[in-house]
């Protein structure tokens, strides 16, 4: 039996299987499996020197459709040996779905000199309740895990509010593959859950109101450590501009790795 995927390889493009398929439409892929692929495809993109993300921005201006090739491009602005910056263009035909630009930093221990210690060794996520306390919509769902949009089956996503119930945050897990046979990569782990920063701390969800985040943009100290990822922040609305803004501290069992903030476009359904 075949290993459940996000994506399915077509010659140079990816068709993204119901794995994909977003809350918003049911024709339109989910912002995070999107992210996803373009951090698998971030790794083929070679450095001079070790280099790792240091920032990820992306651009979401047309939704991404399911059962359609989607092409990734990629082309490096600045190389160097100590920093590059790449951009990524994610194409269906010869139409731009989506834009990205990566910083990349050189890494190098510098564990061995005298450097300022951070201002905070918080570790965002003790203070939700832990994963295994908690269950997520394949659980709650009455009629079973088949009859959630299709990204809900590709990951294990937990809400979870924190320890002394003023905020709440989100576990998250990638389960499934994102290019089918191939292992998860280090930067899908990465970027997928910089999508889940979108509405954070928000418990109130208005059936009349779609809030769609049209863009991300993150900063990143390490890759994750850990499969289960935990994301804790805020959000705030400006219902006079119609917007909002999401920051969010991604964080797992050795603390902050990423923060990440996303915008939101309110509008009635």
């Amino acid at each position: 039996m075949e290993e459940p995927a996000l994506y399915l390889p077509d010659g140079d493009a990816f068709v993204g299987t119901n794995l994909i398929q977003g809350g918003w439409n049911p024709d339109e892929a989910n912002g995070a499996a999107v992210l996803a692929l373009l951090g698998h495809c971030l790794e083929d993109v070679p450095t001079l020197v070790p280099m790792t993300v240091s920032r990820f921005t992306a651009d979401l201006v047309r939704p991404v459709p399911l059962g359609r090739p989607l092409r990734v491009t990629t082309s490096i602005r600045r190389e160097g040996k100590k920093i590059q910056v790449v951009e990524l263009q994610l194409l269906v035909g010869e139409v731009e779905h989506v834009r990205a630009t990566v910083l990349r930093l050189r890494d190098a221990d510098l564990t061995g000199g005298r450097l300022p210690a951070s201002t905070t060794d918080a570790r965002p996520a003790d203070a939700l309740v832990p994963v295994e306390a908690v269950s997520g919509p394949r659980e709650a769902h009455p009629d079973g895990p088949g009859y959630l949009p299709g990204f809900l089956q590709g990951i294990d996503l937990r809400r979870a509010p924190t320890v002394d119930g003023t905020s709440f945050g989100s576990w998250v897990r990638l389960e499934a593959s994102v290019v089918a046979g191939e292992p998860i990569r280090s930067t899908s782990r990465l970027t997928v859950g910089f999508d889940f920063a979108n509405l954070i701390g928000v418990n109130d969800h208005v059936p009349t109101v779609t809030m769609i985040n049209p863009d991300v943009t993150a900063h990143v100290l390490r890759a994750p450590v850990d499969d289960w990822i935990a994301v804790t922040g805020d959000t705030r609305f400006n219902p006079a501009m119609g917007r909002g803004v999401s920051s969010a501290a991604l964080s797992d069992s050795q603390g902050v790795f990423a923060t990440a903030s996303v915008s939101q476009l309110l509008q009635y359904r």
